[in-house]
């Protein structure tokens, strides 16, 4: 067994676990780190509206290293899986972790933290009358009507940031358009991604044929580079016509949707060229995140 976890992070979420110095539930869990990341200057996670509320795609995955790696076990205890460190700290606590667990957790991170009811499957088990309406009235406020295409790019995003932006704009669709859907950042290769999305009512379609080959971008150096780069792309939509119209078609059907690469910014990416097509020959509203 290692004498730490690699990271930073998992050294915090370890330290965390082991000052809780009972089991928990792997909801609870999530809602004790998010409050306190929600109010820390520097924060480990970030989080998503989720099935149960607030939920880290990262910290979950972060659990799976800990436990292989013989820090942590979980459990199954009837429909939930307990968390627990393999060595808890007695009599010790670095955080002031509210006393709550279950639904008065939840419902406390509700009542405070509203966007993260969303997509919540419970509101409707735990709420009634007055204050459920009040939570489906602000879910409302996330469902937007007029169609717009948008570009995003996940470069400097945490994959739960980058959902984030997608879902506070009502995105129905990802349309993934790197020729090679892979990355070493979490979350963002095809596989992992188009999961994620799924899990939080996103649809996923990736169209590689709009993609530019990798060893194309290997010598860019200048912005002129880019320039060029992308005037060739352009040039060559006249063969790309039916990959164009699925994205059209997708578009059509969605009515909101997202072209996704790397960049952080559209006009250093392939993803504005695209747009911008799009934008031209169908008059469509676009919007780059």
């Amino acid at each position: 067994m290692n004498v730490q976890p690699t990271y930073k992070r998992q050294r915090f979420l370890l330290n965390f676990i082991q000052q809780l110095q009972s089991s928990v539930s792997l909801t609870d869990l999530q809602k004790l780190v998010f409050l306190h990341e929600i109010e820390s200057s520097n924060a480990f996670y970030e989080f998503v509206p989720y099935k149960f509320g607030s939920y880290s795609f990262q910290l979950r995955e972060d659990l799976e290293i800990l436990q292989r790696d013989h820090f942590i076990f979980m459990t199954s205890v009837g429909d939930a899986l307990k968390v627990q460190a393999v060595n808890p700290v007695p009599d010790r606590s670095d955080y002031n972790l509210p006393k709550e667990r279950g639904n008065a957790l939840i419902k406390k991170v509700y009542r405070a933290y509203p966007y993260y009811t969303i997509n919540s499957e419970i509101l409707d088990r735990i709420f009634s009358g007055e204050e459920l309406k009040a939570f489906k009235s602000n879910r409302s406020k996330y469902r937007k009507g007029g169609a717009t295409l948008f570009t995003i790019g996940y470069e400097g995003r945490s994959i739960e940031s980058f959902i984030n932006a997608l879902l506070k704009e009502d995105v129905r669709l990802l349309c993934d358009i790197r020729k090679n859907p892979l990355s070493r950042k979490f979350g963002f290769s095809k596989g992992r991604l188009s999961q994620i999305c799924k899990a939080v009512g996103i649809s996923y379609v990736h169209i590689p044929s709009l993609g530019i080959e990798s060893e194309k971008r290997s010598s860019l150096e200048s912005v002129e580079d880019y320039k060029t780069l992308f005037a060739e792309y352009e040039n060559s939509l006249t063969q790309k016509f039916e990959y164009l119209n699925e994205a059209y078609t997708l578009f059509k059907v969605n009515k909101r949707i997202a072209l996704m690469c790397y960049e952080k910014e559209p006009s250093m990416c392939h993803r504005h060229v695209v747009s911008d097509y799009l934008v031209d020959t169908y008059q469509v509203k676009s919007v780059d995140l």
